[in-house]
């Protein structure tokens, strides 16, 4: 059965199509748009242009998914629809005017889903499990491939960046204070600073971005594993507020794209939080939330009907 599902996050609202049987799934396709719904929090309200964006966008996805007449729908929403004062309001016009039903989900559930569809490719039993999107930082810490504990802190790359930065890159003493914001935030949870990990898995669109520019900048590393060491040196490249040459420009544009104006701030959560963690390596896993939701939310209710019938 084809089943489309609607991730509403903080800095883009994303559609994949997925043929599911039994306890097997494929991805058939995956349709992005660069949003950056957390940039239209104004005083912690979703303003009218937010409101109208993601209204635009879930009507086109909607007329893909009855040409197609894909039948199986699931829409969610994270951090920046979660922490608008308006939220409700905001999902009840735009399941109205789209018809997509949008369920939100807490950060809790966020990292459940995160570190379910992730584990399917864990190379390390114990470890720390980071998903940096635009509005908030899920990390979960396993053992034994066994969660041991989850939480949802205010660190998002957009939440970093906003009252901060002034152009489209951070200056240096922009980035400073950015670090400084994180660890703020990190000293107000002690249960995460004490947490220790040799080894980290990455997800969501930073850590794929910055694991590409890692590829780029060190060619002969294993792919798609960042050394926590060089991400100082990476973050300085981009953070002078100088222009930059030709040479990083090109690498620039080729790691991140969709991403130049908050790239460097989720890098700099990235670095902080490896540093406070002892850890050596980021591993980017593109298995995440959208997969946990399959497995817990879809296969785990086909199989749980598959055992009621028997």
């Amino acid at each position: 059965m084809l089943h489309a599902i609607i991730d509403i996050g903080s800095n883009t609202i994303r559609m994949a199509v997925y043929r599911i049987e039994g306890r097997s799934f494929e991805l058939l396709l995956k349709r992005k748009h660069t949003v950056g719904l957390a940039g239209y929090l104004d005083h912690g309200r979703l303003v009218r242009e937010g409101i109208e964006k993601t209204v635009k966008i879930l009507r086109g996805f909607m007329e893909f998914i009855d040409t197609f007449r894909i039948a199986h729908v699931h829409a969610f929403a994270t951090a920046a629809l979660r922490s608008a004062t308006n939220s409700r309001a905001a999902v009840e016009e735009v399941t109205r005017r789209s018809g997509v039903h949008i369920r939100i989900i807490s950060g809790e559930e966020e990292a459940a889903y995160d570190f379910v569809g992730a584990t399917q490719n864990i190379a390390h039993a114990d470890g720390i499990m980071v998903d940096i999107g635009g509005g908030s930082t899920e990390i979960i810490h396993y053992a034994a491939h066994e969660m041991q504990g989850r939480w949802s802190l205010p660190l998002g790359s957009l939440a970093m960046r906003s009252g901060r930065v002034a152009g489209l890159l951070p200056t240096k003493s922009e980035c400073s204070v950015i670090e400084d914001e994180v660890h703020r935030i990190l000293d107000a949870v002690p249960a995460v600073r004490l947490l220790r990990a040799r080894h980290m898995i990455g997800m969501g669109g930073i850590l794929s971005s910055a694991s590409r520019m890692h590829g780029l900048l060190y060619p002969s590393d294993a792919p798609r594993v960042l050394r926590a060491a060089h991400l100082p040196d990476m973050i300085r490249m981009f953070c002078g507020g100088a222009p930059l040459d030709e040479e990083r420009t090109d690498i620039l544009l080729r790691s991140a794209p969709d991403r130049l104006h908050n790239i460097i701030p989720g890098m700099l959560i990235t670095s902080v939080l490896a540093e406070t963690f002892a850890a050596e390596d980021i591993a980017y896993s593109d298995s995440g939330v959208r997969e946990g939701y399959i497995w817990k939310e879809i296969i785990g209710e086909a199989a749980a009907d598959c055992l009621s019938v028997s």
